[in-house]
Parts: C-alpha cells; sequence; structure tokens
C-alpha cells in the first residue's frame, strides 16, 4: 500500500490528539499536516504543524485524506452562534477548501441523533453539518456518529463527566439493539477512524453508528 499524507483538524482536543498519535506511528502515512491555533510542541519528522486563523485561513495542503475533529458544547462556546461556527461552519469550510485542492476523502466526527427534525440544536446543528458535506461531492465522506465520549479531557467539562458516570453502569443493561446508546471511548473512535480511512474499499457516504465504533474499544 503506498504512503499517504493526511490533514488533522481538530488535533488539541481528547479525540483529535489520540488520532493525531495513531497517525504519526502509522506506516501508511508519509505526512500528517495539523491545522491549530497554538503550537503543540510536537517534534516528529512526519508531522507538519500550521498554526492558523480559522476565520481567515483561505489555503490549503496536500493531502489525500482530511480527518476533521473539531468539536465543542454550547457551555464551552457561550452562545448558539460560537458553537455552530466549530461544529458546522469551520468543518464545511476547510471541506469545500482540501476537496477543491484534491483531497479525496474526509472523515468526521458527527454525534448520534443527528438529525434536522431533533427537538435538539446540537443534533440539528450535527445534521446541518453532514448535509453540507454532502452536497460538495467528496467521492468518500465518513460521519461517524458516537454517543457519549469518554476518556481523560484537558478541560473541565463537570457535566459530561456525570455523564460518563451515569453511563459506565447503563452500558451494562444497553444490551442489543440498545447498544449503540452506551458511551464510547475517544480511543476507539480515533482506532476507527483510522481503519475507515485506510479501507480501500469504501465509496461514497457512510454513517458509522457508535456501536460500530464501539468495536474498535
Amino acid at each position: 500500500m503506498l504512503q499517504k499524507s493526511a490533514l488533522l483538524i481538530g488535533g488539541t482536543g481528547l479525540t483529535g490528539g489520540l488520532l493525531l498519535n495513531l497517525l504519526l506511528k502509522s506506516e501508511d502515512y508519509h505526512t500528517v499536516y495539523i491545522y491549530t491555533r497554538r503550537s503543540l510542541g510536537i517534534q516528529n519528522p512526519k508531522l507538519k504543524e500550521m498554526v492558523i486563523d480559522f476565520d481567515a485561513y483561505q489555503g490549503t495542503v496536500a493531502a489525500d485524506i482530511v480527518f476533521c475533529c473539531l468539536g465543542t458544547t454550547i457551555k464551552m462556546a457561550k452562545t448558539k452562534e460560537a458553537f455552530k461556527k466549530v461544529d458546522l461552519e469551520y468543518p464545511v469550510k476547510f471541506a469545500q477548501l482540501q476537496f477543491n485542492a484534491g483531497s479525496k476523502r474526509f472523515l468526521v466526527i458527527s454525534a448520534m441523533g443527528a438529525a434536522a427534525d431533533s427537538l435538539f440544536f446540537y443534533s440539528r446543528v450535527k445534521a446541518e453539518m453532514e448535509k453540507l458535506l454532502g452536497n460538495i461531492g467528496y467521492p468518500k465522506l465518513l460521519l461517524f456518529r458516537p454517543a457519549l465520549i469518554t476518556g481523560e479531557r484537558k478541560e473541565h467539562r463537570s457535566g459530561e463527566k456525570f455523564a460518563a458516570a451515569v453511563n459506565q453502569v447503563l452500558n451494562y443493561v444497553l444490551v442489543g439493539f440498545l447498544r449503540k446508546y452506551q458511551s464510547v471511548s475517544a480511543i476507539a473512535i480515533a482506532k476507527c477512524m483510522i481503519a475507515y480511512a485506510n479501507n480501500p474499499g469504501i465509496f461514497g457516504t457512510v454513517v458509522i453508528n457508535s456501536d460500530r465504533i464501539k468495536d474498535f474499544e
């Protein structure tokens, strides 16, 4: 298998950081570009770190595959508009730029329950993101829809910690067709994204639900 180049957007978060580590260790990639607001301080011959202004940047890189792990919460973003910018506008913007530059595969973390008619603003935004990404024209678009994501975050999210603790108990009873509602670890998402990115048999738009992601735990 020929080595590829990758662009990672959102490498400072929980899942993105784990994914970056896997990409740098993988023999399938000769170059890993990363867009970030601040330097990560990582030294690796494969890493091409680019500190950018996410609003103003209009450049591109020579990446075969684009991984997008951008995501926040309304509480962290402070407003619905700021949340929408991170979870919708940036992913679509960079997807379009890279499509124009020749990238063939785009992988993005969405969310379980993404639906245009959802009662929840969060889920409606994720659905809108998926729709806009689908309109760009990628021959291979992979949408990952995890349930609650668990793992050690750098920032404090008390609400998520409480929900994760509850889900650890619920995971024992959420079996069978309910398995998709179990919490899923960030490392499982990262491993799943790598596996699907390296699968040559995938074409079109593919949705990877939480129960499939859990297979990588």
